[in-house]
């Protein structure tokens, strides 16, 4: 499947069904800025871990290219007369339905690659962990660390009164 394909099925799909998909967005955006404090990060969380996955499938889509190319330009064998390498592996991944598993050849290839993406999600989780509750804004930060610079001087000039009344 080339790009333009990918595009074009995409393409399709949303013009065929753009009416569900608008419908949806009216119920969900007013939920969404409703429970914006908890539910914008997850979902910013799941863009991230997202944009991870990505990346480690074109790489594995890039490495598995890298691989045959190397098998057959490092082959000791000879070349046939007609000047092809005498194996070639056909290995290959695809690019745009990767969940489609008998794409994958080998069909390992999709194992690995599950496994992968399982590696990356706890790897996101472990070393960034999801913060999912109301997050501070910034002007709250700033009150908080203003009481408690007030908190902390009105306990200095305590300390220091009641040194001064006590003997």
């Amino acid at each position: 499947m080339t790009f333009t394909e990918f595009y074009n099925l995409i393409y399709g799909h949303f013009e065929d069904n753009w009416k569900y998909y608008a419908l949806a967005l009216v119920f969900l955006i007013p939920i969404i800025i409703v429970t914006r404090k908890r539910s914008l990060p997850v979902i910013f969380y799941t863009i991230e871990t997202a944009i991870y996955l990505v990346f480690m499938h074109i790489i594995v889509h890039m490495f598995v290219i890298l691989v045959v190319w190397f098998k057959v330009n490092t082959s000791m064998r000879a070349l046939r007369e007609d000047g092809t390498p005498a194996e070639v592996p056909d290995w290959a991944t695809p690019l745009y339905d990767f969940w489609n598993m008998q794409a994958y050849t080998p069909n390992w290839i999709a194992y690995v690659e599950i496994t992968f993406a399982v590696i990356i999600i706890l790897l996101v989780i472990w070393f960034r962990p999801p913060v999912l509750g109301p997050v501070k804004s910034k002007r709250a930060k700033k009150r908080l660390k203003e009481q408690s610079a007030v908190r902390e001087e009105m306990e200095k000039r305590k300390a220091r009164y009641m040194d001064d009344i006590m003997p």
